[in-house]
């Protein structure tokens, strides 16, 4: 198996025990909550306390400078971090907020970083996006929803779907397009949008892993010159590649906890393969089940060698070949390994995966609901979409 010891100093080996040690005080156990397919109100409060607990040591915004909420930590002891929350099966952090996070430390202004930067270091304030829209998923270029100036305000006008949790933020990240003479992504800018603002109505969209996404329309609603996030007409560079501004927060992705949400649902289902008896003898010992185990593990290890990849390629700035390869490569590669996987796991444990409770749920039933969340993942574009720009911008293929 490919292995990574990024704690080979003994200060990094006592940061990876500090983080440990608080996992363990404040999440015995773990925690299998997805803000992205679970509605349940006591697992939100719970979820929602856990990482207020987080951003109160200011770990959340752990490698961001102090003055907005974070420790200037470096890269190396966030990916730690990172490490250590995902294998302890700790709930990930609502991602969009750090997204939202990303652009302000490159293009904001200091006075929107003063204002928005705290709060989702202290794991108060939520995010929800405002990029999909009905005619305009993947193919994000193409989006309608408008934003013209009034004296001293933009307009919003349009409408947004997908909304990840939004329904439970206070505030929006949302592209509109600024130049209606212009094509494409070239006319398209960011707004900081306040979700109690006037003029704007939020329906649910449910998905098939009982989790909610939303529906977001925006009638006039009129926010501040100072709502622009970066340059006028800039944002598919700026805020949607994360490209150019100020390099605030130390490079180095963290490591993704989906990613290694895959990695535990494999060691659970080979340790039901060991414990399970079929036909006289462990599961584990059917050769077809072993095979099958067999493609996963070596999946699970594609993706471990993708994202150390990514770190390194960020810390060195050296990467083989046009940054959009390895990108959308590992991207498009996770896409599709994930509801292969899922589907798999389901077949090796057997039409009992598919009770979620009670003494004959098998895996507790976290197996059928990690199911269902595979067929959704199409947040950041398809996998078709990642194959499409792997040719055109990585290869200069014709479309």
């Amino acid at each position: 198996m490919v292995d990574f010891c990024p704690d080979d100093t003994p200060q990094l080996k006592a940061w990876r025990g500090e983080v440990r040690a608080f996992l363990e005080a404040e999440l015995p156990g773990g925690m299998t909550f997805d803000y992205d397919y679970d509605e349940d109100e006591a697992g939100w409060d719970a979820y929602l306390a856990f990482w207020r607990k987080v951003g109160a040591k200011k770990w959340i915004g752990l490698t961001w400078p102090e003055e907005f909420g974070g420790l200037g930590r470096s890269a190396i002891e966030r990916w730690i971090l990172q490490e250590e929350f995902a294998e302890y099966a700790a709930p990930s952090h609502p991602i969009i907020g750090m997204a939202v996070a990303a652009g302000l430390l490159r293009h904001g202004t200091h006075a929107q970083r003063l204002r928005h930067l705290p709060g989702i270091a202290s794991g108060a304030v939520q995010w929800g996006e405002g990029y999909s829209e009905p005619g305009s998923g993947s193919d994000l270029a193409s989006l309608t929803t408008r934003a013209h100036l009034d004296g001293d305000h933009w307009v919003l006008n349009g409408q947004k779907t997908l909304g990840t949790a939004a329904h439970r933020a206070q505030w929006m990240s949302v592209l509109a397009r600024t130049d209606p003479e212009a094509p494409g992504h070239s006319a398209i800018s960011c707004f900081l949008v306040p979700l109690d603002a006037p003029g704007i109505q939020m329906l649910p969209l449910h998905n098939m892993a009982d989790g909610q996404q939303n529906q977001t329309f925006f009638d006039n609603v009129r926010l501040p010159a100072d709502s622009l996030l970066g340059d006028v007409n800039k944002a598919w560079n700026q805020i949607w590649f994360g490209l150019g501004g100020e390099a605030l927060d130390p490079p180095g992705p963290s490591p993704d906890p989906y990613r290694y949400r895959i990695v535990r649902m494999l060691r659970k289902v080979m340790s039901y393969c060991r414990e399970t008896r079929h036909r006289g003898r462990p599961l584990m010992e059917d050769p077809v089940v072993r095979l099958q185990l067999a493609e996963l593990l070596e999946g699970v290890e594609a993706i471990r060698t993708q994202y150390y990849e990514s770190y390194s390629n960020a810390v060195t700035g050296i990467t083989v070949g046009p940054r959009p390869i390895a990108l959308n490569l590992h991207q498009a590669y996770y896409k599709e390994f994930w509801p292969r996987f899922a589907q798999t796991c389901m077949e090796i444990v057997g039409p009992m995966a598919q009770i979620q409770g009670g003494r004959w749920a098998c895996l507790n039933g976290e197996l059928e609901h990690y199911f269902r969340g595979s067929v959704s993942n199409h947040a950041g574009g398809t996998s078709q979409l990642k194959r499409m720009v792997l040719a055109t911008r990585g290869l200069g293929l014709p479309r």
